[in-house]
């Protein structure tokens, strides 16, 4: 399939919309989301890792606020990999299971691959995602791109102009009806994760967003109810 021109994309008027009354602090900060410690507790104990989840609910604040460690040790790596996962699982466990357990194989050598991860992604997004996703296939079992996309955004610690974006399933199903027709709803290639965060900061750039990741929260919340402008994208 040929690559959808990408810009020709806009993003549909009710997202300006959005965008422009909404606030920044409380649509990305202080988005919580509920989990289920004594899930991870068990799976912590049963594979003999530590417990490092946040707590019953977690931010993005809180996990932005944990993210320096990432970049500066792999123990501080698996923390935010964790908490990550919890926050984009909920309280359901997910394919959580296999994740714990290929970290569980060589936690060192997980979180030493997770740090590098976290300090490539602040300032080349494509690097990051190859590290973890070489030849399309997962370095560490069971964790895709759905997934590490989201340890790799929340290793920005917060910074507004963080290259490394949120990518799975529900925003990919949003970027499809607004245009992006050659977009596929999972196992996306390195080119296609930078294509799509260049995306995300030209719509911030041309909309004087000011906070790129707001544009991710809009898709996300809305896939599968947008509405193209452009009826010539494909």
């Amino acid at each position: 399939m040929t690559a959808t021109d990408l810009s020709l994309l806009e993003l549909p008027s009710a997202a300006c919309s959005w965008l422009g009354r909404t606030d920044a602090h409380e649509a990305i900060f202080d988005h919580r989301i509920s989990v289920n410690p004594k899930w991870w507790a068990q799976e912590f104990a049963d594979h003999g890792l530590p417990d490092t989840l946040l707590g019953k609910t977690i931010t993005r604040g809180e996990l932005f606020a944990i993210a320096e460690d990432a970049s500066r040790s792999p123990t501080g790596a698996l923390t935010l990999l964790w908490n990550s996962i919890a926050w984009g699982s909920g309280t359901s466990p997910r394919n959580n299971r296999a994740r714990i357990t290929g970290v569980a194989a060589s936690p060192s050598a997980a979180g030493e691959l997770l740090q590098r991860a976290a300090q490539i992604g602040r300032h080349d997004p494509k690097s990051a995602y190859e590290l973890l996703f070489p030849a399309n296939k997962p370095v560490l079992k069971g964790l895709g791109p759905a997934f590490f996309t989201k340890y790799l955004y929340f290793a920005g610690a917060g910074a507004a102009d963080h290259p490394c974006y949120i990518l799975d399933e529900r925003v990919a199903r949003a970027l499809y009806a607004i245009g992006w027709t050659s977009l596929p709803t999972s196992q996306w290639r390195a080119s296609a994760y930078e294509r799509y965060c260049d995306l995300l900061r030209r719509w911030a750039a041309e909309l004087h967003a000011p906070r790129t990741d707001l544009i991710e929260r809009w898709l996300f919340d809305n896939a599968g109810h947008s509405v193209p402008n452009n009826p010539r994208a494909k």
